[in-house]
């Protein structure tokens, strides 16, 4: 269906096209006319010719004032983007009463700040931490929020190759020797989570934070598996379900619990009302992080490394 202002481009169309009609037609018959000596009121073809031609100056005039009060530019219409501006659907304000708006109490177990996305991460932070994971974790440096030193990560890296894996000639072992980190952040799984059983990858897990401790006195954090969205979730392409995933961080919470590790929660943070990976976060694929997903996932794990 055509728009209000289609139909008068549209009517101002043949309305041009009818004048050139009628200029040629009675220019035809002033010139039979004036032959035959019947042009009593000395009309000739340059007089009808100048009167068509203010007709379509007017209309011409008219087209324009009605495209610019009635622009086709609808993008002042549209509401700015915003991703992270809002709390997790899950997640309510705790009641306040008058004279205790200012801040939220201090004593509880999870405030609601902490499950709130936010964008202020420090990179000077994480500048002697050391992120070890697969293809999700090459994104760090490769969207330029972390220095390459700061990254060991690998396509296809998992919980039971992490510590034999060469990245570019370098082993995980030579690379804590070397770079000598504070904190160790450590997110593995999603390529083995639907191939494997939960409970072997998550013996892995810990048994890879078990032989980094030997290697180093660093602070290891174990970073939950994100999730993956409905679509990728019914894709051929991968074996990842919400189910396998939601098991999966279960079972890692569980197994490193009597280790030096921390484990922390990035899996929340990244999931709508029903668990799946946030539209506003995921790439195409439905599994990988858009760039500023990397920064909440930085944000979030400096407020819960702190």
């Amino acid at each position: 269906m055509l728009k209000p202002h289609r139909f008068f481009y549209f009517y101002l169309l043949i309305i041009s096209l009818k004048c050139c009609i009628i200029i040629q037609y009675d220019c035809e018959v002033c010139v039979l006319a004036q032959k035959k000596g019947k042009n009593k009121f000395g009309i000739t073809p340059s007089m009808i010719f100048l009167n068509l031609l203010l007709v379509l100056i007017i209309c011409t005039v008219c087209f324009f004032t009605y495209n610019i009060i009635n622009g086709e530019d609808n993008t002042s219409s549209d509401p700015p983007f915003t991703a992270v501006t809002s709390a997790p659907p899950e997640t309510s304000a705790p009641a306040t009463t008058a004279g205790s708006t200012e801040k939220p109490d201090s004593n509880s177990s999870v405030a609601t700040s902490d499950n709130e996305p936010t964008l202020d991460f420090d990179k000077d932070y994480f500048s002697s931490s050391l992120f070890i994971g697969d293809s999700i974790s090459t994104g760090l440096s490769l969207y330029g929020f972390l220095d390459q030193q700061n990254v060991f990560a690998q396509q296809g890296l998992a919980p039971s190759t992490a510590l034999d894996a060469d990245i570019d000639g370098v082993t995980l072992s030579d690379k804590i020797a070397s770079f000598k980190p504070k904190k160790i952040f450590v997110m593995l799984g999603t390529n083995s989570v639907g191939y494997a059983d939960n409970e072997t990858l998550a013996g892995n897990m810990k048994e890879l934070v078990e032989k980094i401790s030997a290697l180093t006195k660093a602070k290891i954090y174990v970073v939950s598996i994100p999730p993956v969205t409905q679509e990728a979730e019914k894709s051929d392409e991968n074996a990842l379900t919400l189910k396998a995933i939601t098991d999966y961080n279960t079972k890692l919470k569980s197994a490193i619990s009597g280790t030096s590790a921390t484990f922390i929660d990035l899996n929340s943070i990244l999931s709508d009302k029903d668990g799946y990976f946030n539209a506003d976060y995921a790439e195409m694929d439905g599994i990988h992080f858009m760039g500023k997903t990397y920064e909440v996932m930085l944000s979030y794990l400096q407020k819960h490394s702190s």
